[in-house]
C-alpha cells in the first residue's frame, strides 16, 4: 500500500506558471494583513477569494477539503474556549452554570478562528502549486543558502507523507487486535508505543535513504558550484502580479489604519 502524499497537485493553470517567489510575496504580505483584520466579514470574504483562486487553478476539491479536515479541531476548539474564557458583550445568548454565552465572544471567536483558516490557506495555494525545486530554487535566488531551502522542501514533503504513515500503520495495528479506546487516558497512550516505534523505525530508514541520495549528489561538497536545469526567471506577467499585490496590500493596511476598516469584529468601519 502507497501512503505518498504530496502537497504539490501538478496542473498546467496560471498560478502554476506564477514565479515563486511572487507567490511567497503573497503568502508573507497576505499573512501580515489578516493579522491586521478582526472582522468576521472580511475573513469570509478572503475565505471565498482563495477557494475560488484555489479552483481557478484546477486545484481538487478533495484537496481543499483535505485542509478543512486539518482545520476542523481548531475551527471547534477555539469558538469554544473564546466563548466559555472571555464572555464579553452584553447581549447574553445563553447562560449555564458559570458560563455566559454573549453575541460577540461568539463573534469573535468565529473569527480568530476564520483567520487561522484563511492563512492556512494563504500557505496551502503556495504549497499545492510550487513544487519543491521551484520552492528551493525560489527560496535560493532570495538569498537563503541551498542547504536551508532544501531542508525546508524536504520537510514539507515529508511531513505529509508520514502524516500519512501514521493512519497506516494505524490501521494496521487495528487490524492485529490492537484497541486504543479502552482504559484511562495513560493506558490508551501505552496503547499507541507499537505505532510510535513503527514510526521511528519507518523515520530513519527514510532518513537513511535521503542521507544516501543526497550523497550520491555531493550535497554539501566543497567548491560546488550547484546550477539548476531549469532556472526560475521573472516574466513581464509577474511584474504584473506583484505591482498588482502590492497596491492591494498597501490599500488595505492603509484602509485599516487610516479609517479602521475592519478592525471590529462585526461592524466593517470602526476599531
Amino acid at each position: 500500500m502507497s501512503f505518498s502524499f504530496d502537497l504539490y497537485v501538478t496542473r498546467p493553470s496560471w498560478l502554476h506558471r506564477t514565479d515563486p517567489r511572487v507567490k511567497l510575496f503573497f503568502v508573507v504580505l497576505g499573512t501580515v494583513v489578516l493579522l491586521m483584520f478582526k472582522n468576521l466579514w472580511v475573513m469570509l470574504a478572503a475565505l471565498v477569494v482563495l477557494h475560488a483562486l484555489l479552483l481557478s487553478a484546477n486545484i481538487p476539491r478533495s484537496r481543499i477539503a483535505w485542509v478543512w479536515r486539518a482545520m476542523l479541531p481548531l475551527n471547534i476548539l477555539i469558538p469554544l474556549l473564546w466563548v466559555i474564557f472571555y464572555p464579553e458583550g452584553e447581549l447574553v445568548l445563553l447562560r449555564f452554570w458559570f458560563v455566559r454565552v454573549t453575541a460577540f465572544s461568539v463573534v469573535r471567536g468565529l473569527t480568530l478562528a476564520l483567520r487561522l483558516d484563511v492563512i492556512a490557506f494563504v500557505w496551502f495555494s503556495w504549497l499545492f502549486t510550487t513544487n519543491q525545486a521551484s520552492l528551493v530554487r525560489s527560496l535560493v535566488k532570495l538569498g537563503l543558502p541551498y542547504e536551508w531551502g532544501l531542508v525546508l522542501a524536504l520537510a514539507l514533503r515529508y511531513i505529509p507523507t508520514f502524516y500519512g504513515l501514521f493512519g497506516v500503520v494505524v490501521d494496521a495495528q487495528q487490524s492485529r487486535g490492537l484497541d486504543l479506546s479502552k482504559g484511562h487516558w495513560l493506558a490508551r497512550l501505552r496503547a499507541y508505543l507499537p505505532i510510535l516505534v513503527a514510526m521511528i523505525i519507518s523515520a530513519l530508514r527514510t532518513a537513511e535513504k535521503l542521507g544516501m541520495a543526497l550523497e550520491s549528489r555531493a550535497l554539501g561538497l566543497p567548491g560546488v558550484q550547484r546550477t539548476a536545469f531549469r532556472e526560475i526567471v521573472f516574466r513581464p506577467r509577474d511584474y504584473a502580479y506583484l505591482a498588482f499585490l502590492a497596491a492591494l496590500f498597501g490599500s488595505l493596511a492603509f484602509l485599516r489604519w487610516r479609517y479602521g476598516f475592519g478592525g471590529h469584529p462585526w461592524w466593517l468601519a470602526g476599531g
